[in-house]
């Protein structure tokens, strides 16, 4: 054999025999971008506020909610994303029927405001509408809660859902 023939034989022997030299970073930086974008990506069921002292209704249908905006209706108040909007306090003139109404006001315009950050998620009648979850007291009365919701669907929140919590299962 030439002399440049066994030196090529070395040489391939010695890339044979090496042993293949793997970095961590790349590896490490792939599972940081995959971790990262299946915690971005995860999408799981909407989580309802707990507000002390809200006593939800129980209902035995369960859907679980979308994300969506909350509108928290407690006795003396309304929250919406945490921050109180309003209090529920009637204006002192009476409408004419003799009852003294509360001004939603100061929710129509929050809700306005709101409008632009949620895109709609259907549209009725050439009008976009988006989603809205009431939270309400089971004690609030029905008249209040109308009250909102016509509020709510004059500012184009006209898919309303009511929280509720799920009826506990009965063993037989």
């Amino acid at each position: 054999m030439k002399l440049s023939q066994i030196r090529r034989h070395k040489r391939r022997m010695a890339r044979r025999n090496s042993t293949a030299h793997l970095t961590l970073t790349s590896l490490i930086d792939i599972f940081t971008l995959l971790v990262c974008f299946l915690l971005v990506g995860f999408q799981g069921e909407a989580q309802i506020p707990s507000i002390k002292g809200l006593a939800l209704p129980i209902s035995s249908s369960y859907v679980p909610p979308e994300s969506s905006l909350t509108v928290v209706v407690t006795g003396t108040e309304i929250r919406i994303n945490e921050k109180v909007v309003q209090t529920l306090v009637p204006s002192d003139t009476p409408n004419a029927a003799g009852n003294k109404e509360i001004d939603f006001g100061p929710l129509a315009g929050v809700l306005q405001q709101q409008a632009k950050r949620f895109k709609p998620s259907q549209k009725v009648n050439g009008v976009d509408e988006r989603t809205v979850i009431i939270l309400a007291d089971q004690n609030i009365p029905y008249a209040i809660l109308h009250q909102i919701m016509i509020v709510c669907s004059q500012q184009q929140f006209g898919r309303i859902a009511f929280a509720v919590n799920k009826e506990a299962k009965k063993n037989a």
